[in-house]
């Protein structure tokens, strides 16, 4: 499977960051760019160049099969792909990828031996502060693997009410790149903004 141009560019960005910068980045991609094979593209990278095992985290059972089927795309069938979901009624644990609903697997970290990357999809969801599911996992596999890196996938980098996501206290400390939607209309990837008014009376 082939990344479109500004798909490439993002990905490039988040390694590019995580060799230079300490911390954890965030990844801004509007809706409809394709966050999906980003993070397929990640996944091949990671095992393949660096030998690494990743943790893809999402909340609902739709997004995990959509980003394991866009992970299969990148990697050989040698490489599988796996799912830990209550929903989906898998508990696969050993394989070079996971895709996990975070639900299920929160408390259960040490399931998955030593990871090099978690990649957040939906990253607004993460919590603002105190432990959560989020915070709870991720640190719990920083216990088994204290060199962890965590990159997060939005297109909403701002919480209503408490701003940005990305603060030295929060799980992500900067965005690593921002794909804007201007260029995705002006380049053909997304229909242009049209509103339908009716006539005043």
């Amino acid at each position: 499977m082939q990344l479109r141009e500004y798909q490439q560019v993002a990905v490039d960005a988040v390694w590019r960051d995580l060799f230079t910068q300490q911390g954890n980045p965030i990844l801004v991609a509007p809706t409809g760019s394709g966050k999906s094979p980003m993070i397929g593209s990640l996944c091949q990278t990671a095992i393949e160049k660096y030998q690494g095992r990743v943790i893809v985290l999402a909340h609902r059972k739709e997004l995990l099969e959509q980003n394991a089927e866009k992970i299969r795309a990148f990697l050989p069938p040698s490489i599988p792909v796996g799912l830990y979901s209550a929903g989906l009624k898998r508990s696969q644990t050993d394989q070079p990828v996971i895709c996990a609903g975070i639900q299920s697997v929160h408390k259960k970290a040490g399931l998955f031996g030593s990871r090099q990357l978690v990649l957040v999809d939906e990253a607004h969801l993460v919590p603002d502060d105190g432990e959560g599911m989020y915070r709870t996992f991720i640190n719990d596999l920083r216990e088994i693997n204290p060199k962890l890196r965590i990159v997060g996938l939005t297109a909403t980098p701002y919480r209503t009410g408490s701003g940005s996501l990305c603060r030295p206290d929060a799980i992500f400390q900067r965005v690593c790149h921002e794909t804007q939607v201007k260029q995705l209309i002006d380049d053909g990837w997304l229909c242009k903004l049209t509103t339908s008014l009716g006539e005043a009376s």
